[in-house]
């Protein structure tokens, strides 16, 4: 950890994308992240980053960043500067403060859309600001889930033709006591309905303190009732797997982010498949936005030969390099990676030495391939500050190619339109090709 003039710059990388959590987490210490990425399109006590970024670049700068992850442009896009841009600013903040319809804005709120301007005019990701300003709440909702442990009722849940549906329930959270099931569509916090309502305004009612109940109007079915769920510490898998089909040996394991405990869980995963009969393995990234880039690596140990190229970290002034530095059971286990548009940061990376490395072949959609590490320093008023630190690139990717996905899928095949994240019990190879594809590639090895 080092000083800057900025704050502390923390120390390791992490992805973060749109799913809100349905806790408030207990300071974790100082961390840094890497690879700005959209998660699935829910809210979650799961390890997934739930920020929403605030900060929006001007049209015009949207306009040539647009241009530029098409491949028109280079990675920096030049936008033209106002000639002596300081006292202009002066003569904009005179005229809004003597003529705009509304009145005059207060000088936090010039000075901070003076910081967002700032920041709008780095390379972002079009609907995706990697670069951008963090209030304490966000920080917070940031920092969430990197030790696999939140604070919460233990539930995952979505917005449904705007009603509230709960996606999965988390093994042993306070939900599960409760009797709250998957499906059931939450009607009403603590007295409020909440149709309508935007899914972060939900996140906000329901989380609290540990040992504090909150009331959820819930509806199954034609039944409803007042579900009083105390708030408690959950254990958040990052990991989770089955086998699929005894017979031929053809196990799954989904990562879902990359926490502090992910390379554990997935160690603990892979004994507990091989016991029962694992002979072969579909690893799925699809729904995986990233996360601590250290974790990755370390998940990448597990199926590498010690001193295999893993990923390439380029800042401004240095570079550095990173690799398997074990070896274990699974560095020959027959192996068929699947990758997709919300594949990102940590899951690229994952994905582009396991492929380099011809440790099996990437299965189904290009991911979304933002390729940028950011770090997280601390400004001196409880704000933060986002910033991209560096680029990564997966063995074999010429560092001069900054533009789109870093790796590609070997085998193109697209998932059902509209396919969201399934439920571990319900996988089905028939409702899902790219899976179809990859067990039968396996099984024909």
């Amino acid at each position: 950890m080092r000083a800057t003039k900025q704050g502390v710059v923390r120390a390791s990388w992490r992805a973060w994308g749109r799913a809100w959590v349905l806790c408030v987490c207990a300071p974790i210490g100082l961390a840094s992240f890497a690879c700005d990425a959209p998660g699935p399109e829910s809210g979650s006590d799961a390890a997934e980053d739930p920020v929403e970024a605030r900060a929006e670049a001007p049209p015009a700068a949207a306009h040539l960043l647009a241009k530029a992850m098409k491949g028109e442009m280079g990675a920096h896009p030049k936008m033209s500067a106002i000639p002596g841009a300081r006292a202009t600013f002066d003569e904009v903040q005179a005229l809004v403060a003597e003529h705009y319809v509304d009145g005059p804005l207060t000088e936090d709120e010039l000075w901070t859309g003076a910081v967002e301007g700032v920041l709008g005019r780095l390379p972002q990701l079009p609907g995706h600001p990697i670069n951008t300003l963090l209030s304490p709440e966000e920080l917070k909702e940031l920092e969430v889930g990197t030790k696999g442990q939140i604070v919460g009722v233990g539930v995952m849940i979505e917005l449904v033709a705007d009603v509230i549906v709960i996606r999965d329930v988390i093994p042993g959270a306070p939900a599960v006591r409760a009797g709250l099931q998957a499906g059931d569509r939450i009607l009403g916090v603590d007295g409020v309905r909440v149709r309508d309502h935007e899914l972060k305004d939900v996140v906000s009612r329901i989380r609290g303190e540990a040992g504090t109940p909150v009331e959820l109007f819930v509806q199954r079915d034609t039944e409803e009732w007042t579900a009083v769920v105390t708030r408690g510490t959950v254990e958040v898998k990052s990991v989770e797997g089955r086998v699929l089909n005894p017979e031929t040996g053809v196990a799954y394991l989904r990562i879902n982010s990359f926490t502090k405990r992910t390379a554990e869980e997935a160690r603990a995963a892979l004994e507990s498949l091989e016991g029962e009969g694992m002979k072969r393995l579909i690893l799925d990234l699809r729904h995986c936005p990233g996360g601590l880039l250290d974790a990755s690596v370390a998940v990448a140990d597990l199926f590498l030969e010690s001193g295999a190229e893993v990923v390439t970290i380029r800042g401004r002034d240095e570079e550095k390099r990173m690799s398997a530095s074990s070896s274990d059971a699974w560095e020959s286990l027959p192996l068929a990676v699947l990758i997709g548009p919300k594949t990102a940061s940590g899951a690229e990376i994952l994905a582009g030495a396991l492929a380099y490395h011809e440790r099996g072949p990437l299965i189904g959609e290009p991911p979304l391939g933002k390729r940028t590490v950011e770090s997280v320093h601390d400004l001196k008023n409880g704000w933060a500050l986002k910033l991209t630190m560096s680029r990564f690139f997966p063995p074999g990717v010429d560092p001069a190619d900054t533009r789109g996905p870093s790796v590609k899928p070997g085998i193109t095949i697209p998932s059902p339109e509209g396919k969201k994240y399934t439920r571990l019990a319900e996988l089905s190879l028939d409702a899902d090709p790219p899976l179809r594809v990859a067990s039968d590639l396996l099984t024909a090895r």
